[in-house]
């Protein structure tokens, strides 16, 4: 099993590297993805912070035995752009954190995906953040884009997106797709069951992001 999405203590996630690292182990998983909050949230991955969580990952990788990535996740803001600190990370996820028109919705991830360089869209058309209408042709313009640049969609069970409609659309242009819980706290890690049934269902051609 694989989870690319959690979110620890050092952004506003509840639970340390460690406890995460220990709840992988008992749940068998085998890959997981530490993906903390960027500079945009007070709470976020600064410089500093980064270096101290990829310590801590880098023992809890080696004490249980596990695949542990350095990730982030950045919100995309008005004019599509993304905030990162200056460190390296295994692998970059964009997505909207804000209450916006579906239109203005697209426009974001359309100029994140033309001038930003990142890996995962991260819980696309989630109703969490208010999305109610899907537009096909820029649907169409979106998965072109994700192709041309290899972005890969995040299957997210949290919020439960995206939508079968979009899947089944997203596997034939063959884009990757990510597995994440988007667990806040050690107890959530794993649970990505939902992901999973809908990348077996429908992600028959795409392969799984791998970073």
């Amino acid at each position: 099993m694989i989870d690319l999405h959690i979110h620890s203590n050092y952004s506003d996630g509840e639970s340390s590297v460690y406890e995460i690292a220990k709840r992988a182990k008992a749940l068998n998983i085998k890959s997981l993805a530490i993906v903390d909050h960027s500079i945009e949230y007070s709470r976020g991955l600064n410089e500093k912070k980064a270096a101290m969580r990829l310590k801590e990952i880098d023992a809890a990788a080696s004490t249980f035995d596990l695949k542990i990535y350095s990730g982030i996740e950045c919100s995309i803001d008005v004019d599509g752009k993304i905030l990162l600190p200056k460190f390296e990370f295994d692998f970059v996820v964009a997505s909207v954190h804000e209450c916006i028109s579906s239109l203005d919705f697209y426009t974001r991830v359309l100029k994140c995906l033309e001038n930003c360089e990142f890996q995962v869209l991260g819980h696309l058309f989630s109703d969490f953040f208010c999305f109610n209408e899907k537009i096909e042709e820029l649907d169409l313009k979106l998965l072109e884009l994700m192709r041309e640049k290899d972005v890969a969609v995040e299957i997210n069970s949290r919020h439960k997106c995206p939508d079968e409609n979009f899947l089944i659309m997203a596997d034939s242009f063959k884009i990757r797709y990510s597995i994440g819980s988007d667990a806040h706290s050690f107890l959530e890690v794993g649970k990505v069951g939902w992901s999973l049934e809908k990348a077996k269902r429908y992600m028959k051609q795409s392969k799984m992001f791998i970073p």
